[in-house]
């Protein structure tokens, strides 16, 4: 019998399927009857693959065959999501340039990526760095820009100094580190262009509630987008002193302005004692410039504080725990609902663009409250008894009341529940004049410059000439401010017949100390002619973000002659993406990025879907040996090429589903991969032993088996759906064991019926009809398509593709009427094999069904005996 060696046969089946176009897409989907199954396509910064990166895309695969097999029309594409950091980082460090590398990274994962037998349409394969697909980036561009959706703006933004470039604020970990390459990031101002994702925040929120996506990912973007109603309140700033400004008893109080704070719980706002303003607060800057009397040395001290507070990030500013800093500013904020003055402090832990920038201090209330006012000896004053009835003075952080309870000390609204107390207080101040009911959001508008030469060049103009006119292009928004419009003034977009504008080829782009894009030393590149007035012009020499190819190329998948074509088609059957496979890192990265673009384009009248991704799934990270994340550093990735030479492309995919649940994180097992190696073997070895057998031969199905084959058909459909993939792997492997038990019970029956026989002729290994053993490997083949081609054609002799072929029917009739069949020994020894309804397995029947057996009978009858029985599995007699 022929050996299961993989690599004989799967090369020739990659050229085969590429050769009769499998895998091609269907041009015109019924929408009722498509799926688009896509991967978020991958960086291609590294020389290849490692043996991670295979989970998802063997997850994907897996799922578009099953819906070709159920007659589905599939778009599953693959590309390069080229431009960016990741591939720019790994030239620099071999020294050449991305335009001559990266080609080379596609080439070599496009190869194990077929070596993998991923069914890809390699028909559609795009990649963002071509010219033919950023030319409608930058087309894209200055579509969004007309609608008003785009500004320049000199802003503090983070700034990462190894990089050397800004970046938005969802590419800062938790740790203030850059999530591209780990180092601390710091603040720096530059000019830069800005998207104005805050715009659809409602509708970002409002829409993830028809998604399918985990639970984790979906309380991400909620918290990213971070929507609060409450109020905000205005406090007159007051200088309390006496004549000359010294500080007397008789309080004479001086306004110096005003100061709002936004707050969802004014409930507790007669428990207010002091009011915190972030560094950069604007009443700080006025405060800075001013020449109060008697408060130079204080203005010093405030001076030294902010310039420290500037050099922390915002994360390290937020971290919980950590020791609160701050400065007294010697001013008062007057709450109003009580005349009382409140101490104006300065801490870094409140940042600017966070609400109004401003805090109101309730610390008998409020956690951050209580840790700074116990810091600096402010006043806790207690409006709140929760349920355990406490109303003792607070303390200590336990006694601190966030959540529920009643008001006290609060004057009209005493007795209150604190959701009750909420309203009022919020309809009391509007009532008064003191504070306004407002929206409160965390997410910020898009950083989208990049001071990097790896990326699409923004295709946009400046004219100074028309910026001293005041002259700029026209935007469609009504809702520009002011200041975002004149930041416009002399700013014009590329004429769309001259896009793209192509990255030049250059021997240096390392990025430059005073963060200026390596393209500002090009000065072809840079001189340009104004769109406006003919006259000189700089064109922008900062480069988009790795975003923005990936915010639209699931459309252009869905639209593949928008490459060939002067004008750009969006809306096609295909869209939205059906199932969308990926890492959860991505959540308010590329995901958000991903439904702003898509809403923005709806409004354009570009495409019908509101949302890009209906399902989404994350892969859970594959580590090495040693538990530790796979690096070159360490010495520990693991390279698919070299499992594939061992064991076979089709061993490394059933490893990967099977290892763990999909979304799990686990370490790599070779002795675990050995082991779904010897079950392909088996599989091989099966239909290798048909191979042989006479077709004319008469002979009875083992029912026991058809039936456990539909339950196992059924569930493999079912967890492939559910993304339960080891599961269905255990399925198949259960069957398997069962088909091979059957064997051997079919050899013994045989041999105890033909004892004359000198050998088995195979008859006895007939146990399944050729129609179910294909069943079988129809629901293996999205898992192993290697070997069920191989098999399906070499072996049974079909002439088109397993993977064209459909997914097997059940048989529920047969499932319902399952039998057991179980082994009859008499000391010991086989002597027949008996076959019970499934539920009546007991002790009493099986054995007295085996006595009514010819072949017991005569080595009992008349004899004791002691009976051994496992319930379902085996009876043995033995004699005395």
């Amino acid at each position: 019998m022929k050996k299961y060696i993989p690599q004989e046969f799967e090369k020739k089946w990659i050229d085969y399927w590429l050769k009769e176009k499998t895998y091609q897409t269907p041009q015109s989907p019924d929408k009722k009857k498509k799926m688009y199954v896509l991967d978020m396509f991958p960086y291609p910064s590294g020389a290849g693959l490692h043996v991670g990166h295979p989970r998802g895309y063997t997850a994907s695969d897996i799922l578009a065959r099953y819906y070709r097999m159920n007659g589905y029309a599939v778009l599953h594409p693959m590309g390069w999501d080229a431009f960016g950091l990741p591939a720019e980082n790994a030239a620099i460090k071999a020294k050449k340039n991305p335009l001559d590398m990266v080609p080379r990274n596609i080439a070599n994962f496009k190869r194990q990526m077929s070596m993998l037998g991923f069914s890809y349409d390699w028909e559609r394969e795009l990649a963002t760095t071509d010219p033919e697909y950023y030319q409608w980036t930058q087309w894209l561009f200055i579509q969004f820009f007309k609608m008003g959706l785009l500004y320049k703006k000199n802003v503090p933004i983070h700034y990462c100094p190894v990089c050397k470039t800004g970046l938005a604020e969802e590419e800062v970990l938790s740790d203030g580190t850059h999530e591209r390459c780990g180092n601390p990031i710091t603040k720096k101002d530059l000019p830069q262009w800005i998207f104005r994702i805050t715009a659809y925040a409602d509708r970002l929120l409002e829409d993830l509630q028809g998604l399918n996506w985990p639970p984790g990912i979906l309380e991400m973007q909620k918290n990213w987008i971070g929507k609060k109603t409450g109020i905000t309140i205005t406090y007159p700033v007051v200088a309390i002193g006496g004549a000359g400004g010294k500080e007397t008893s008789d309080r004479i109080y001086r306004q110096l302005g005003t100061v709002s704070c936004f707050t969802t719980r004014p409930d507790t706002n007669f428990g207010a004692t002091f009011i915190v303003l972030a560094p950069e607060h604007p009443f700080v800057a006025s405060l800075l410039n001013s020449k109060l009397k008697n408060q130079k040395s204080k203005l010093e001290e405030i001076k030294k504080y902010v310039e420290q507070a500037k050099t922390k990030t915002e994360v390290e500013r937020m971290l919980e725990g950590r020791k609160k800093t701050g400065v007294f500013t010697r001013l008062y904020a007057l709450n109003q609902l009580n005349g009382k003055p409140m101490p104006v402090w300065i801490s870094d832990f409140v940042l600017a663009q966070f609400g109004t920038g401003a805090v109101v201090g309730v610390p008998g209330h409020d956690l951050r409250d209580f840790e700074f006012a116990s810091q600096f000896g402010i006043e806790v004053k207690r409006v709140v008894v929760g349920s355990d009835g406490d109303t003792s003075p607070i303390s200590k952080k336990a006694q601190v009341q966030e959540e529920e309870g009643k008001m006290v000390n609060s004057d009209f609204l005493n007795g209150l529940d604190i959701h009750q107390a909420t309203k009022k207080m919020m309809d009391y101040l509007e009532e008064k004049g003191w504070g306004k009911r407002e929206v409160s959001y965390h997410i910020r508008d898009w950083i989208f410059s990049r001071q990097r030469y790896w990326g699409e060049p923004i295709p946009m103009i400046f004219c100074a000439e028309c910026a001293k006119n005041q002259v700029k292009s026209q935007t469609t928004s009504e809702n520009l401010k002011l200041e975002i419009e004149n930041s416009l003034s002399g700013w014009f977009p590329v004429p769309e017949a001259e896009l793209p504008v192509k990255l030049p080829y250059v021997k240096s782009y390392e990025p430059i100390e005073t963060g200026e894009s390596p393209l500002a030393r090009i000065n072809e590149f840079v001189e340009t002619t104004c769109p406006n007035c003919g006259g000189k012009a700089k064109r922008e020499t900062d480069t988009m973000p790795n975003w923005a190819g990936s915010c639209w190329y699931f459309l252009a998948f869905a639209n593949p002659q928008i490459l060939n074509s002067k004008f750009l088609t969006l809306n096609s059957n295909w869209l939205p993406v059906d199932w969308y496979i990926g890492g959860a890192e991505h959540a308010v990265l590329h995901l958000l990025y991903s439904r702003f673009w898509v809403k923005a384009l709806n409004d354009l009248g570009l495409i019908k879907a509101k949302e890009p991704f209906i399902r989404l799934r994350n892969v859970g990270m594959i580590l090495a040996e040693d538990n530790r994340k796979m690096s070159k550093s360490l010495g520990n990735v693991i390279n698919p090429d070299e499992v594939v030479a061992e064991f076979g492309a089709d061993s490394l995919r059933m490893y990967e589903m099977f290892m763990a649940p999909f979304s799990q994180e686990i370490a790599w097992s070779t002795k675990a991969l050995q082991g779904v190696y010897r079950f392909l073997g088996r599989v091989w070895k099966i239909f290798q032993s048909q191979k042989s057998k006479v077709k004319s031969q008469k002979w009875e199905e083992n029912k026991i088996l058809v039936s456990k084959l539909n339950k196992t058909i059924e569930k493999v459909g079912r967890d492939i759906l559910d993304f339960k993939f080891n599961t269905a792997i255990a399925a198949m492997m259960e069957f398997v064991n069962s088909w091979e038990a059957a064997i051997q019970l079919s050899i013994i029956n045989f041999q105890l019926s033909n004892k004359n026989e000198q050998k088995d002729t195979g008859q006895s290994q007939l146990v399944l009809s050729a129609d179910n053993a294909k069943k079988f490997l129809k629901i293996l083949a999205p898992f192993a398509p290697f070997l069920a081609e191989e098999i399906w054609q070499t072996v049974l002799g079909e002439e088109k593709s397993i993977h064209r072929s459909s997914w097997p029917k059940i048989d529920r009739e047969i499932m319902i009427k399952e039998d057991a069949a179980i082994p009859v020994q008499v000391n010991g020894k086989v002597r027949a094999v008996i076959t019970v309804v499934a539920t009546e397995t007991s002790q009493e029947n099986v054995v007295k069904k085996a006595l009514q057996e010819e072949r017991i009978q005569k080595y009992v009858e008349g004899k004791k005996y002691q009976v051994i029985y496992v319930k379902g599995k085996i009876l043995n007699l033995v004699l005395s």
